[in-house]
Formats: structure tokens, sequence, C-alpha cells
């Protein structure tokens, strides 16, 4: 993990211009003189646009000229697949043997979905604090020249304004957030997740490697599903989406928090895609 390294959370400030940046690279204003001609965007969202691009991975640079990473999908919506492809870009560095310097946004949501802390104030101390010990029990030690890089509050707040752009948290009120995936970022996994296997049905077992693989770090042990996660699957059964079903001889896994109803089956251990 590279010390010259900019780190995402000092970085970006206001994600917004993320995508605005790349649209406009993607679009051919390779130069930052360009693309500010073509977003007029001030200098500071514009510094911040491509730092952060570059940080996650969906920009590069042949100077004087800067290029796209293409998105891994293509869901026929540019916003979802944007969202996709910074997450998958986050999660392909995000690795317990050899941690990317940015795997910080995706360790900090791995915390409040296993801890299944399902709202949180963004400038709590004892929240960035707890982050930032379960990253340092996973191995996760960024350094900058100065020396170790630690969670602080106008961290805490960047990053929360970074993972409500994603769709992995939703703003509740000021600085009050709820732990709660967007429902079509979560279904387009699913789909995803079963266009890779092949097939309609997949065991939730699978599901969580294609995540943990692909865009984000979730262990369903123990105790099953996560409950801002499980939420989410409850909901795409209601809307005739999904089932949750069994099948085959896995071992069931838990959704938590969450109340029966048709669609879910007792001993679930896989789902299924309906639409």
């Amino acid at each position: 993990m590279s010390e010259t390294e900019g780190y995402i959370l000092n970085t970006v400030q206001t994600p917004a211009p993320l995508q605005t940046v790349y649209r406009s690279i993607k679009r051919g204003n390779t130069t930052k003189e360009s693309v500010q001609e073509d977003t007029d965007l001030p200098e500071n969202l514009l510094s911040q646009g491509f730092g952060g691009l570059q940080q996650i991975g969906l920009i590069g640079r042949e100077e004087p000229d800067y290029y796209t990473i293409d998105y891994p999908w293509e869901t026929g919506d540019d916003d979802l697949n944007f969202r996709l492809a910074a997450l998958h870009q986050l999660a392909s560095s995000a690795t317990p043997d050899s941690w990317g310097k940015q795997s910080v946004v995706l360790l900090n949501y791995q915390y409040l979905l296993e801890e299944n802390i399902q709202t949180f104030k963004s400038n709590a101390e004892s929240t960035y604090s707890r982050m930032n010990r379960f990253a340092r029990e996973r191995g996760y030690e960024p350094r900058s020249q100065q020396g170790p890089i630690d969670m602080n509050e106008p961290k805490m707040i960047n990053w929360s304004r970074l993972a409500r752009f994603l769709g992995l948290i939703y703003k509740a009120s000021g600085r009050v957030y709820t732990t709660y995936p967007d429902e079509e970022l979560i279904y387009e996994s699913i789909r995803l997740a079963s266009n890779a296997a092949g097939r309609e049905r997949i065991t939730i077992q699978f599901y969580e490697e294609w995540l943990n693989d692909n865009l984000l770090l979730v262990d369903m042990g123990p105790d099953g599903v996560p409950a801002p996660l499980s939420r989410v699957l409850f909901n795409l059964v209601a809307d005739d989406r999904i089932r949750i079903v069994e099948s085959g001889d896995a071992g069931a896994i838990n959704l938590q928090q969450v109340p029966i109803r048709r669609g879910i089956d007792s001993q679930a251990n896989s789902i299924e895609v309906l639409s």
C-alpha cells in the first residue's frame, strides 16, 4: 500500500463530480482544461472529480490525456452503471492479503453490516472509532508520508457522503443515515450473479462469494444475512422480483430481522430471479 497514493476520504468531499467528470472524459474531453470547459465545474470540484476517479480506478492517464475505464456491466441505467463500476473497482483491490488504500470505503460498510447498525450519525466518534478498529483488526493500515491514517469526523462525514452517492446508505435527516442499500443496486447484483452462474436460481452462499469478489464485503456467517441487506431482499420478494427458496442440500441461511412471508421459504438457502 503506497504512502504517496491519495486517500479518497481526504480527496472527495462532494461525490457528484466523480460522475460528471467521468462522463465528460468519455465524451472525448481528455484534458482537465477541456473537461472544465465542458462541465463548467469550479477548480475544487474538478480536482475532486479527477482525483477521486483515479483513486477508485475509473480513469487512467497517458500524458497529457485521461481515459475512462469501461463499465464492467451495462444495465440500461447509466447512474446504476456508474455506481456498479465504482464499487467493482473498489472491490477488486479490497482483498485481506493485500488491501488497496481505498478499501476503507467497503470496510466501513462491512462494519455497519456485520454489527447490524441500521442507523448512525456521520459525526459520531463511537462509530468512526469502531470502524477504525474493525479495519485494523483485518490488517488494513493505510499510511501517508506523515504516518498512519485514522478515521476521524471529517473523514467519516466524507465517507457518509460517498457511501450515499454509491447507493449504500440513505440520509434520514441532518447527519443521521440509515444503513439500507439501494434496492435497484442489490437487485441488479443478484441478476449479475445469476448471469455469472448461468442459472436463475443461485445459492445464497454463491451470492455472498460473488458480492465479495465484485461489489461489497459481506459476511453471511452463522447469523445469516445482515439485517440491512435482509430488508432489501424482503422488499424485492414483496415486489415479486425474487424468491428466497429452499433448493438442493445447501444449509439454510437466516434472513435477520424480517418477518415470515410468502416467497421466503422457512429453510431458504437460495435466491431465484423472477423478473
